[in-house]
């Protein structure tokens, strides 16, 4: 754009104006002047700087004076086409500005210029300044995205690879969203080869990875990818139990509770079971039984017997046994018969009692062992050495097929200490010794 001869004017040549005036009479009287002074110092200044490769909507800005003190509008052109313009009167020296979006300008060499008018209709024009518009973006392309193995274990990774490019050469972006967002899987990766970790789940869950490939100045491309991610059941850690099951240490007399118990947890806080045995299975009888603590009483013994005891505690998934030895000894009659008839039956049954039986200490073994009995049964001996089931004094405290049951103040005493009859059965089985 070619600057107006009248558009530029110095300060010398407008004070020599003002003294031609005075000179010729101007003060005076006489037909009014006439503005045809143009404003001066027209500048751009911004929006757009000189060299600049210039993309995206921008503000245009610039500035002029003029002696009138007032400037009306300001035009702005881009080689030479009006591109916008800020019509709104303003004082001298401030800023005039418009939009502009260059995106129907040809790509190339361009420049632009600042057009300024007074309320004459004056205008001159600024200097112009070089930009460039560059070729329009051209998006990304996105040939495909793939997961390998598209089905992976809670925690474990799938690699994706990526084929994408860019027409225009632009440094590529890459994003990468999950659908559903929780659980939060983890993106790694660069370029053409990234990871996704699958979270920790619940249960078996579908995702949606997306891709989106940027180029930074406005183009972008998506994909997505489906991925799998499978529960799976969290490693089993077996029961901790102690190593020694509790246990007696000395020798139990046959018919007495054996206590026993075991210290277990689970570290996946599992429910324990405990299973306990005897090996091998079957003999005695566990009774009171609870999930870490039983009582077992032994059958009739003729003689001494270790017996081994084990627990197995289980979560259901893994089980942990423990095993333990006790010696089960057989009763002696003066430290563990005798003592049983008092007071149960030394009640009923002392010196000159009916039927002549006398169990207080020290003369109770003498009347039962080879012993006849009385009335009912009377042709069976009180205690039958090695038969208990054929000794009257078994069949009188265990049942009434031979009459009342004893003791008589307590009949059922026995049903409710089961292991004093095994200890009384184990001693007649050895031969009731008087021992």
């Amino acid at each position: 754009m070619t600057t107006p001869l009248h558009a530029v004017r110095s300060p010398l040549w407008w004070s020599s104006l003002w003294l031609c005036g005075l000179a010729c009479g101007g003060g005076g009287g006489g037909e009014e002047t006439k503005d045809t002074l143009a404003p001066v110092n027209v500048r751009v200044t911004g929006g757009v700087a000189a060299g600049e490769t210039v993309t995206g909507r921008r503000t245009l800005q610039a500035t002029a004076e003029d002696d009138s003190g007032k400037l009306s509008k300001v035009e702005f052109y881009v080689s030479g086409t009006l591109a916008c313009t800020d019509g709104t009167d303003r004082d001298s020296g401030e800023p005039f500005s418009c939009g502009w979006d260059p995106g129907a300008t040809p790509q190339g060499r361009h420049t632009l210029s600042a057009r300024a008018y007074d309320a004459a209709g004056n205008a001159s024009d600024s200097e112009p300044l070089t930009f460039t518009v560059p070729a329009p973006n051209r998006a990304p392309s996105l040939t495909g995205v793939t997961a390998s193995p598209p089905t992976v274990e809670e925690g474990s990774a799938a690699t994706l690879q990526v084929s994408a490019s860019d027409p225009d050469g632009d440094a590529l972006i890459h994003s990468w969203t999950q659908s559903p967002l929780v659980p939060a899987g983890t993106f790694a990766g660069s370029g053409g080869t990234w990871t996704w970790t699958a979270p920790l789940l619940s249960r078996d869950t579908a995702f949606t990875l997306k891709l989106t490939v940027s180029d930074g100045r406005g183009g972008s491309v998506q994909s997505t990818v489906p991925v799998k991610a499978v529960n799976v059941p969290a490693l089993n850690r077996p029961p901790f139990v102690d190593e020694a099951i509790i246990a007696p240490t000395a020798p139990v007399v046959a018919g007495d509770p054996v206590l026993l118990s075991i210290g277990a947890s689970d570290l996946d806080k599992d429910a324990l079971t405990y299973a306990w045995t005897t090996v091998p299975p079957g003999a005695g009888t566990f009774t009171q039984t609870e999930p870490s603590s039983v009582q077992w009483r032994s059958p009739d013994l003729t003689s001494n017997t270790r017996y081994t005891f084990q627990v197995t505690v289980s979560d259901g998934t893994a089980s942990v046994t423990r095993s333990v030895e006790v010696q089960v000894r057989i009763p002696s009659y003066a430290q563990d018969i005798e003592p049983l008839w008092t007071p149960t039956c030394t009640t009923c049954h002392s010196d000159g009692s009916p039927g002549g039986l006398n169990l207080q200490a020290g003369k109770s073994y003498a009347s039962l062992v080879n012993t006849s009995g009385r009335g009912t049964c009377s042709a069976l001996k009180r205690v039958e050495p090695g038969l208990p089931d054929d000794s009257l004094l078994v069949l009188k405290i265990s049942g009434d097929s031979c009459g009342g049951r004893m003791p008589q103040l307590d009949p059922e005493y026995f049903d409710k200490n089961p292991g004093e009859l095994t200890r009384i059965r184990s001693w007649i089985l050895l031969g009731a010794p008087n021992n």
